[in-house]
């Protein structure tokens, strides 16, 4: 199918006027046929992938891939860091300089996450579009336009182009291994608390808010949730649904020119055990680790929604939306991440809320939460699926998810309930 990209730009009652870059998105078998068209406007392309992706991809592409110059990069070990930066710039500059006459001016990513953060960081630099090829549904990022790249030791969300073109072939993606497929189901089920995230900032501070891409999102999740057993077991279908559910997630991203709608406290879970600085490095996929945030999480709003039904809640003084400094040296000090931390956390999201407005606010922000699917539905949901749903598969300590919830809202300087909730005492 082609997704119908001119429906999302209508006006919206929003007032925000929604671009969206992306000039074409197919999901279908034999989608990547339509590559060698699109290659015609071009005179350098330059493919990029790695070796698993290209031995998924190849069988359906063996003339292009014959035709144009591939940066095949080493999967063992390969980020979307410095070091896998200067990797993929080193080659391309060689393609750019030493093969042709004529300057690269299309990029192929073929690949999963980092292929494509890789690659959109690349193009971005060069100034020239890229066409995605998606090996598996396994990560929401592939239609965005801002690039979760590891710089110096910090998670850092780093702006640039979109993908021109996105041709999700489901011959390819389906056939991926099923971890991959259940890491893209996990993460975006986190989409449950990112939405929820988003509806109490607006109401708490006013931030600006899209109701319609709220319910594109929402809408996707119940399509997804409807066919998870399917999913695990390799329906074509349902896969499908699931990578137009993970590309509506980027384009959902462009609409509102943020990560604000998909990226909430169960992605700063995330993002903090990626620093390692509560645990050793763990082997997990970005979407296993969104989706054992999507259940701490989960478990914590709801426990937090139960004690405010029951009147035992009240709002903190002016005193508490201070940075927990002896918190915050424990946690990134001792990696030298500290200075960065604090960078990112100003201003502090929590400054200008009115602690008296939070009070009379918390019975609707109780509403929002009661809307949440409770943890054991969650759990329900990823088991369903087939994907990590138990945190000891990541090999990170019971023990320690406590001071996860305390320390991750530190990650992104954007308002959660998880952050909101240091105003609170309970």
């Amino acid at each position: 199918m082609d997704v119908d990209l001119g429906q999302l730009r209508e006006p919206c009652a929003c007032g925000m006027e929604h671009n969206i870059d992306v000039e074409k998105i197919v999901i279908e078998s034999g989608a990547v046929s339509q590559l060698e068209e699109i290659l015609e406007e071009f005179q350098n392309p330059v493919f990029i992938c790695d070796s698993n992706t290209r031995t998924a991809a190849e069988p359906f592409l063996e003339e292009e891939f014959k035709d144009y110059p591939v940066i095949e990069l080493n999967p063992e070990g390969l980020q979307a860091d410095n070091r896998g930066v200067n990797k993929v710039m080193k080659q391309l500059d060689y393609c750019d300089r030493g093969l042709s006459s004529v300057s690269v001016d299309v990029l192929v990513a073929i690949g999963g996450g980092t292929i494509h953060d890789l690659t959109r960081y690349a193009a971005t630099e060069y100034d020239i579009p890229f066409v995605s090829i998606p090996t598996a549904a396994s990560v929401d990022g592939y239609a965005a336009n801002v690039a979760a790249l590891t710089w110096d030791g910090l998670k850092r969300t780093v702006a640039g182009v979109s993908p021109r073109w996105i041709l999700a072939d489901t011959d390819i993606f389906s056939a991926a291994p099923s971890r991959l497929t259940a890491s893209g189901v996990s993460d975006f089920l986190g989409k449950y608390i990112s939405i929820l995230d988003w509806k109490i900032a607006h109401l708490v501070t006013g931030e600006y808010i899209c109701e319609e891409v709220c319910d594109l999102l929402e809408k996707a999740l119940r399509d997804v949730s409807r066919v998870l057993e399917d999913i695990r077991f390799g329906d074509k279908d349902a896969i499908e649904k699931l990578m137009y559910a993970l590309l509506l997630s980027g384009l959902c991203m462009q609409m509102v020119e943020s990560p604000r709608p998909v990226s909430g406290a169960e992605h700063m879970v995330s993002h903090l055990w990626d620093l390692n600085v509560l645990n050793e490095k763990t082997n997990a996929l970005h979407g296993e680790q969104v989706g054992l945030g999507l259940l701490i999480v989960t478990d914590y709003y709801k426990k937090l929604g139960y004690a405010i039904r029951h009147k035992n809640v009240t709002v903190k003084s002016e005193t508490a939306k201070g940075l927990e400094m002896s918190l915050l040296e424990h946690t990134f000090g001792k990696k030298g991440l500290l200075e960065g931390i604090l960078t990112e956390n100003t201003p502090n999201p929590l400054e200008d809320i009115d602690l008296e407005e939070l009070e009379e606010q918390l019975p609707e922000i109780e509403d929002l939460i009661d809307d949440l699917p409770d943890a054991d539905d969650m759990y329900a949901k990823l088991h369903d699926a087939g994907c990590v749903h138990e945190i000891s598969n990541l090999g990170i300590d019971k023990e320690k998810v406590e001071l996860t919830l305390q320390s991750s809202p530190y990650v992104r300087n954007r308002l959660t309930l998880l952050r909101l909730s240091k105003l609170l005492e309970w």
